[in-house]
């Protein structure tokens, strides 16, 4: 089976699709990308994502092509390879660079790539995600860039290596002031007193999909939640974590360094209800 990737307007086959090496992204980590899990061969929240990628484009001075056209972009990459489960991954780009800064004028690269298969196995949400709290980085929550999906992502790279030799599977990063942020790639989120807590996005944490439909959910379901500056204590004294992403889902948290996480009750509550609609 071939496998097409949209570049630019047009569908190419996946091995001989290039982007040139002018492009910022690839230079400087100058760009913006988007994870979209694929159901029953249609994208999930693809509004949402686009929605929030084109937010990010205002912020960052891009022109991007409109929210149409990159709709038409990810169906076509989901009609041409017969995707019914897996995810897409929808990157943009400035194409040229005048040191620094771009070129003026420079158009965006537009790329849809995609990944066939259920992004987690089901084993993983049995056991539960691992975690340590990362010492080799922090979040800057000061930084504009922590609410934006940029593909500047080393500072998350570091934490990830960290977890992964501690034989762990994610990596959460606390902010300057020692207060938490998010997970590597996830937010994080707890129940401490029958409550769900999240940090907040003032603290670093980006204004995930799957953080703000959690957020809804737990309103539908009658389910007290918000949003509050979170410390590690905070953490060890948690009755249950999860982690959320567009891919993940909601992904239980087993452990957070040496707290281990038993009670699972709202956590699956909130992770049926997502399965169920």
């Amino acid at each position: 089976m071939t496998d097409y990737i949209f570049l630019n307007g047009t569908l190419v086959m996946a091995r001989t699709g290039r982007i040139g090496v002018t492009d910022r992204s690839y230079l400087l980590g100058d760009g913006l990308f988007e994870t979209i899990l694929v159901k029953d061969g249609k994208p999930v929240y693809l509004q949402e994502h686009l929605r929030r990628l084109l937010t990010s484009c205002t912020y960052l001075q891009y022109q991007p092509p409109t929210k149409d056209v990159l709709c038409e972009a990810v169906q076509e990459v989901i009609a041409a390879n017969s995707l019914t489960t897996g995810s897409l991954r929808l990157t943009v780009s400035p194409g040229e660079s005048q040191g620094l800064l771009p070129k003026e004028g420079s158009a965006l690269n537009i790329l849809v790539t995609f990944r066939r298969g259920e992004p987690y196995a089901a084993e993983l949400y049995e056991r539960g995600f691992r975690a340590i709290i990362a010492q080799s980085t922090r979040r800057n929550e000061y930084s504009p860039l922590s609410h934006h999906k940029t593909t500047n992502f080393l500072d998350s790279i570091l934490a990830r290596k960290e977890a992964q030799a501690a034989g762990c599977d994610e990596a959460i990063l606390v902010n300057t002031s020692g207060h938490v942020a998010e997970g590597s790639v996830s937010n994080l989120f707890i129940v401490q007193n029958g409550q769900v807590l999240t940090p907040r996005v003032e603290d670093g944490a980006l204004a995930g999909i799957m953080r703000h439909k959690v957020l809804e959910l737990c309103q539908t379901l009658s389910i007290p939640a918000g949003e509050e500056s979170l410390t590690a204590q905070q953490l060890e004294q948690a009755e249950e974590a999860f982690l959320t992403n567009s891919l993940l889902g909601v992904m239980p948290l087993a452990q957070i360094q040496s707290t281990v996480f038993k009670d699972r009750t709202i956590t699956d509550q909130l992770a049926k209800s997502f399965i169920v609609n």
